[in-house]
């Protein structure tokens, strides 16, 4: 694991993303067992509900998204309840986005 050579982006500020399609069966990066655990050990942060500004639903996986407007294809983990990790419009997300390796 190689968390403490990742860093998140965002201080808790609102960023706008678009979930990346068809990658809910991506594994999470070796040494994590789930895209949220990978979420949270590189944060520091426990997840304790969805991201999405207007979503208070208890966040279960991390989602996989690109920033919306941007010419950085990076893609990125965030908090997310079920619902929110399959939306296919733009998300208004609060919490740091944690690049994939």
């Amino acid at each position: 694991m190689e968390s403490n050579k990742i860093e998140a982006t965002g201080d808790g500020s609102t960023v706008v993303v678009k979930n990346v399609m068809a990658t809910f069966a991506c594994e999470a990066p070796e040494g994590y067992s789930s895209m949220l655990e990978y979420w949270e050990k590189t944060t520091g942060r426990k997840a304790p509900e969805c991201a999405h500004e207007i979503c208070h639903r208890q966040a279960t996986e991390g989602a996989i998204a690109t920033r919306a407007f941007s010419t950085d294809k990076t893609r990125y983990v965030f908090p997310a309840c079920e619902t929110c990790a399959r939306r296919t419009e733009m998300l208004y997300v609060k919490e740091p986005l944690v690049p994939l390796p």
